[in-house]
């Protein structure tokens, strides 16, 4: 009976997240037609900054409780979970992508993570820890700030495409309201829930701390991305399925980062991390591949199974 609980909270996280995704995707898409803006913009704003509610308020929490390993981890983790196995798993079974990350949203992507692992480095103490300080949390949110407007102006230059024209239902402003509230709101409590039961599930299997952390924990923060891109997948709306990835992406590294630093100084050991730090950095750089234009399709998968691999590699060096 002790196990059918957890097996429950699972079930119905799943289905939450399931439904949740589809809520947000189709508001979204509303946003898109009644703003005139391309999918992927959509899918870099919007989404993105739904899907990483939980990423910010994991990040927020372990810094006012001066947790700051904690915050820079789920942060890392995160993207290296965004990267590696959401995009990977797109690229890979996606047959017809109508799109690529566009070069503002990438390269803003490439530059925040090159200078934020840089910096990271090269300021690092005698004891291999860096600090983060308030000045620098207010310079990477108004870089962040600088980078939607960029954005916005990208997005007007592409007004919704075909895909998403098609997808449109010419809902009220109420409506899509809801449907964006939704969406968000149930992704959270969908992944709230599968990580609570996940959790309970490994306790009564005898599986260790460290190993529920650094997989189930850190796949529960990243579920809302990887069921919104589904969702976006199954609407025909690959646009919103890369989107949300680098716009998490970068969401994470720039926003986030950028605010935890102003709720108080930012400790980074890379005694710890700088594996980590690397990792991202490098699946950071091969995702630019997607900016060619007129990549073939057996190229996206060769990038699709390279960072997949790449992550799974990773994952393994953590648990083993």
């Amino acid at each position: 009976m002790d196990i059918l609980i957890p097996i429950i909270s699972v079930v119905t996280g799943l289905a939450i997240l399931i439904f949740s995704g589809d809520r947000l995707i189709q508001g979204a898409v509303e946003v898109a037609m009644r703003f005139k803006v391309s999918p992927l913009f959509i899918g870099i704003t919007v989404v993105a900054a739904g899907t990483s509610l939980p990423e910010l308020l994991v990040s927020l929490i372990a810094q006012y409780e001066d947790k700051s390993g904690l915050s820079i981890g789920n942060v890392i983790g995160s993207n290296i979970f965004n990267i590696g196995l959401v995009l990977g798993s797109v690229l890979i079974w996606t047959r017809k992508i109508t799109t690529t990350p566009g070069a503002t949203e990438i390269f803003g992507l490439l530059l925040g993570t090159i200078a934020l692992t840089m910096y990271l480095i090269f300021n690092a103490d005698a004891d291999g820890v860096t600090v983060l300080n308030a000045s620098a949390g207010i310079l990477l949110v108004l870089s962040f700030l600088i980078l939607l407007v960029m954005m916005l102006k990208s997005g007007k230059k592409n007004p919704a495409t075909e895909e998403v024209e098609q997808l449109a239902k010419g809902s009220g402003s109420l409506s899509i309201a809801i449907s964006l509230l939704v969406g968000i709101v149930g992704l959270w409590l969908g992944a709230k829930l599968l990580v609570t039961g996940a959790i309970s599930l490994a306790e009564l299997l005898g599986i260790s701390d460290t190993i529920i952390g650094l997989t189930l924990v850190a796949a529960g923060t990243g579920a809302p991305e990887l069921f919104a891109t589904i969702a976006a997948i199954r609407k025909g709306s690959s646009a919103m399925a890369i989107g949300n990835v680098v716009g998490s992406n970068l969401f994470n590294t720039v926003a986030i980062v950028g605010v935890a630093a102003l709720v108080r100084p930012l400790e980074v050991d890379l005694g710890v991390l700088k594996g980590d730090l690397m990792t991202n950095l490098g699946l950071t750089v091969i995702i630019c591949i997607l900016v060619i234009p007129g990549l073939s399709s057996r190229s996206r998968t060769t990038i699709g199974t390279l960072i997949l691999l790449t992550y799974l590699f990773w994952l393994g060096s953590i648990i083993f």
